[in-house]
């Protein structure tokens, strides 16, 4: 089994993003995890990943640049999770310097100039303290083709398996339904992964950039201690 896919075998729901959400709680550090620590989500969209953050016993800063998307989020958020949203673009957001053990990005960097994203996001994590960006790029050589194409076949063998759970469980596909009545903010990537990797090497020395499927990267950062 893709050690990717989600775990319960009731969820029969899928996206791109959400794919690589276990990918991304694997970048935790480990003293944050068992100290139940503070983490932020920037661009949390509806609150998905923050929600799975909050979970773990993280106490949650999440932040958004539409006001729509953070009321969505709050809605579905339930009292007993410990995540604070906050409607600002990342700019203007009131984060805690140096205050997060853990900092995450999910497709929102290619929203914003990358470059000063990536210095903010880098000034909040505590020292120790790990950014972990899901990132979408543009595809500019044969490289990103292969690697589209690769994705295709994965991709129709995920959709079928899922719309045939969904058929013998009597489950609606309730994240269509839900993307549809509230789709979030949409733009295409400007920057190629090798640009992606050259401003990160020069913003976050030490950073590691890695190509993934699904039209996605993964851009992994430890503040030093």
């Amino acid at each position: 089994m893709n050690r990717f896919l989600p775990r319960s075998p009731i969820d029969v729901s899928w996206d791109h993003n959400g794919h690589y959400h276990d990918h991304l709680l694997r970048q935790i550090p480990a003293h944050v995890d068992r100290d139940r620590g503070r983490a932020l989500d920037v661009g949390c969209g509806e609150g998905r990943f923050a929600r799975r953050l909050a979970e773990r016993g993280l106490v949650v800063d999440a932040v958004d640049a539409s006001a729509d998307m953070i009321a969505l989020a709050r809605a579905r958020t339930p009292t007993r999770l410990s995540v604070r949203y906050q409607a600002a673009p990342l700019a203007e957001a009131e984060l805690d310097p140096a205050g997060y053990g853990f900092v995450s990005a999910i497709a929102s960097l290619h929203h914003m100039p990358f470059a000063p994203a990536l210095e903010r996001l880098a000034g909040a994590l505590a020292p120790g303290g790990t950014l972990a960006v899901l990132g979408l790029y543009r595809e500019q050589d044969w490289t990103d083709l292969a690697t589209s194409l690769a994705a295709l076949g994965p991709q129709w063998a995920i959709g079928l398996g899922l719309r045939a759970g969904r058929f013998l469980t009597g489950t609606p596909d309730v994240g269509a339904r839900e993307k549809s009545a509230r789709p979030m903010p949409m733009r295409d990537p400007e920057m190629g992964l090798r640009e992606i990797r050259e401003t990160a090497a020069d913003v976050l020395p030490g950073s590691r950039v890695r190509r993934l499927l699904m039209w996605r990267y993964s851009l992994v950062y430890t503040r030093p201690a």
